[in-house]
């Protein structure tokens, strides 16, 4: 059996030599883009490129005078799932109330390239049933309980579209379940990576699969392990507005390294996964993911909680292996370690790295492979054989231009956001709304340098990009309580949906 395997230290100079070989690798640049538009008597050209040597004048070739229009215009429609409670829904389990609030919220007029025009409208609902409106007048926030099954959607139109988010969170410490779950509302994709879960007597996945379009979607399942695919992939239809969930246990057994990849096909799907841990009597923790970032050769988990038992798992979604490095960085730079920090993981398969004991605190793990690879970081709280928590961090998606998160109003839940500058530095514009006032400061980020913003009272957090050549990542830390019977929640910055180009248009004579 081909198992994951921490290289030798002769296997580390070759392994590290692969890895800047990748480094020097410079992607082709694409060429001009064109797309001719027919429409019977209204057929016009459409021409979008990147900068080129030669240019086409459109205009001096028809002889119209180009009318002037904005270079961007405003998102128009979003359309994101909440999963909803994550613990009900299996035929033949008993469903578990989890209470919990889902909260939208939409970002300050200074987030937006342009002014909005005209109204909009933006709510919540779970199936027929509306469970609250948001403002017209931004910043603005609104909150609900969570249904006792089924998804939660945002629907979002016009004015009030672009720079919205929602986030669900529950929490529960009672016999037989512990833990903080705290989930960004996300709109669909078709191809998807989540990585938690584990084995062990009590330890259980749930993948909850959202539909939030108008016709059946069609969910290709593959659980991949240590030793590679984990038996057949499983096909599920996810009805229009509907939700599916599969015990993961079903698919994989005891398999002690489960990641699981979603492939959907006519049309989008929201992913999330829930890893909950009872062991006897023992509740040891609970936490929901959501799609780790696109596989990369550079995968970044912004916001890593360390200090106690935490490991990187990395899976390698291609045949070919990966050699891969992990590096931790701090507010400071990357952190100096005299562990071993390179990992090989076979082609389709699963990898973990116990990550260096380092002082208590929040850091950026950085995962460098010769091929295209996603990870996550599971952090554990508690003694290892009793009462605890669990949490798990993702590999996160660089903020392009806006990303936001909403803050639900949980009595007694902490939080902070950190912020991760990578490749080179940046400076990013971060807007807090306390008590619907924004307050909005400037962070500057060196190369490999991290920083964390107090949410104390927010209901909303955003981020925007000012300046610099780094890439630009964040994450939201939710703790209730200290020490061991601390709960322990991480959320990655999501990219939030602002603004979308505008091409230029000349009919033809």
């Amino acid at each position: 059996m081909s198992r994951p395997s921490l290289p030798t230290r002769p296997d580390v100079r070759a392994a590290l030599g692969r890895l800047r070989a990748v480094r020097r690798l410079r992607p082709a640049v694409p060429g001009a883009v064109r797309v001719l538009v027919a429409g019977g008597a209204a057929a016009g050209l459409v021409w979008a490129a990147t900068s080129t040597p030669s240019t086409l004048d459109l205009a001096a070739a028809s002889g119209a005078v180009p009318t002037e229009a904005p270079s961007t215009s405003l998102a128009t429609t979003l359309a994101a799932m909440c999963p909803g409670n994550e613990l009900s829904g299996i035929s033949g389990a008993d469903d578990m109330r989890v209470g919990g609030t889902v909260t939208a919220v939409t970002g300050p007029d200074d987030l937006l390239p342009v002014p909005v025009e005209g109204e909009g409208e933006a709510a919540l609902t779970a199936g027929s049933a509306p469970l609250g409106e948001l403002p017209a007048q931004r910043p603005g926030s609104v909150s609900a309980d969570l249904p006792r099954s089924g998804p939660v959607a945002l629907d979002a139109r016009s004015a009030l579209a672009p720079a919205t988010t929602a986030t669900q969170e529950w929490r529960v410490d009672e016999d037989g379940m512990r833990g903080l779950a705290t989930s960004p509302c996300l709109p669909a994709a078709s191809d998807m990576w989540l990585l938690a879960g584990g084995a062990g007597p009590g330890r259980q996945e749930r993948l909850v699969l959202v539909n939030p379009g108008g016709n059946p979607v069609t969910a290709d399942v593959t659980v991949h392990g240590e030793a590679g695919r984990v038996g057949e992939p499983r096909s599920e239809s996810v009805p229009p507005g509907g939700r599916v969930t599969l015990l993961v246990d079903a698919l994989a057994g005891e398999e002690s390294l489960p990641v699981v990849h979603v492939a959907a096909s006519g049309g989008g799907l929201h992913a999330t996964l829930t890893d909950t841990w009872v062991d006897g009597l023992a509740a040891r923790g609970a936490e929901t993911v959501v799609p780790a970032a696109d596989p990369s050769r550079r995968v970044v988990v912004p916001a890593a909680v360390l200090g106690g038992r935490a490991a990187v798992r990395v899976a390698v979604p291609g045949d070919e292996e990966a050699v891969a490095r992990v590096t931790l960085v701090g507010r400071d730079g990357v952190v100096p370690t005299e562990e071993l920090t390179v990992l090989s993981v076979p082609g389709g398969a699963v990898g973990e790295l116990p990550l260096p004991d380092v002082q208590d605190g929040t850091y950026g793990v950085v995962v460098e492979a010769d091929v295209p690879v996603t990870a996550a970081v599971r952090t554990e709280v508690g003694p290892a054989d009793g009462y605890g928590e669990i949490a798990w961090s993702e590999a996160a998606a660089p903020v392009e231009e806006v990303a936001g998160t909403a803050l639900p109003d949980t009595s007694g839940v902490e939080r902070t956001l950190r912020l991760l500058s990578t490749v080179g530095g940046s400076t990013v514009r971060v807007s807090l709304v306390v008590d619907g006032e924004v307050e909005t400061r400037g962070v500057d980020l060196g190369r490999d340098r991290a920083a964390d913003v107090d949410l104390d009272g927010a209901s909303a957090v955003w981020v925007a990009r000012s300046a610099g050549s780094g890439e630009v990542r964040g994450g939201v830390v939710s703790t209730s309580g200290t020490g061991a019977e601390q709960m322990l929640s991480v959320v990655p910055l999501e990219p939030v949906a602002v603004s979308s180009p505008v091409s230029r248009a000349f009919p033809l004579p």
